[in-house]
């Protein structure tokens, strides 16, 4: 993953978001204030974005070719957001009081939530090209602050804004799949371990299919080229079965996985559109550290 500019991926998902606030079915699975707070971010100007934006003629093939690369993948960008907010939410009503999102990219749940919350601390731990953008366009404030990590290769341990006990709530959304194995199993066990008993730990992952493989389900082919090109390839992934071992060996129990057919059923039925695909292959997992 490069660290001199902003993750491509990251910039993808947040575009994908705002357009998905102009679609008609789209838009119930976007929060209130979400497709701002992101444009805010990752501006308009010109080139594509610009004209998808503006034009509903342009932005019907994008969902058209986002679609062709992974089946239902807009969709799923939004139903894993919603389903993480709700987790972070009964983590804050359960007495948290502080949120941390690792490799926050250009995510707005932290900013959306620190006004509503001014008692919690939000944190966002990412790399910096990414942060200075959304510095420029955010900036801070009392109850929400940016620290800079290599998830990669840095314990997160040595951070020093996480030096605070603090019941925390952490988020890790889309980027276990870019670690290796024990990168993974070393960033559980921090996590275990810093959340504090009462904490909660909530992150994706892609599961990996009888073959071995690691990806969404029926993705097109371009797909991997376009990440590794991007220097952002999926390095790790897990079968389901395997999941609360390992997650067990880091410190982490009480799981719970919510694919697609969970996300279907809690998140976009509820909205009317448990008709609408959703990609397959990456879940959301929510899990606390196991009592000593």
């Amino acid at each position: 993953m490069r660290h001199d500019r902003p993750s491509d991926t990251a910039t993808l998902v947040a575009r994908s978001i705002v357009l998905a606030a102009k679609d008609q079915k789209l838009r119930k699975l976007v929060a209130e204030g979400e497709a701002e707070t992101l444009r805010r971010m990752v501006g308009e100007g010109g080139g594509w974005f610009g004209l998808t934006i503006r034009h509903a003629w342009v932005r019907r093939p994008f969902f058209t070719i986002m679609n062709f690369m992974v089946p239902g993948i807009v969709a799923h960008y939004l139903a894993r957001k919603r389903q993480i907010e709700q987790a972070v939410r009964e983590g804050l009503a359960g007495g948290a009081t502080r949120v941390v999102i690792l490799g926050a990219g250009f995510d707005a749940l932290a900013w959306r939530l620190h006004g509503e919350f001014p008692e919690v601390e939000f944190l966002e731990l990412d790399h910096p090209a990414t942060q200075r953008v959304k510095r420029r366009a955010l900036g801070e404030a009392a109850n929400f602050s940016y620290g800079q990590v290599d998830l990669a290769a840095r314990s997160l341990a040595e951070v020093p804004e996480l030096a605070a006990a603090l019941r925390t709530v952490f988020v890790a959304e889309g980027l276990t799949m870019y670690l290796r194995e024990e990168r993974v199993a070393a960033l559980l066990r921090d996590l275990a371990s810093i959340a504090g008993p009462a904490g909660r730990v909530i992150f994706t992952f892609m599961e990996e299919d009888d073959a071995g493989s690691i990806g969404f389900r029926g993705q097109n082919p371009l797909v991997a080229g376009w990440l590794k090109l991007r220097s952002e390839p999926f390095l790790w992934g897990i079968r389901r079965d395997r999941l609360p071992g390992f997650l067990a060996s880091c410190g982490l129990g009480d799981v719970e996985v919510m694919d697609e057919v969970r996300l279907r059923d809690q998140i976009l039925s509820p909205r009317g559109l448990g008709e609408i695909r959703l990609a397959r292959g990456e879940c959301v997992c929510l899990c606390s550290p196991i009592a000593k």
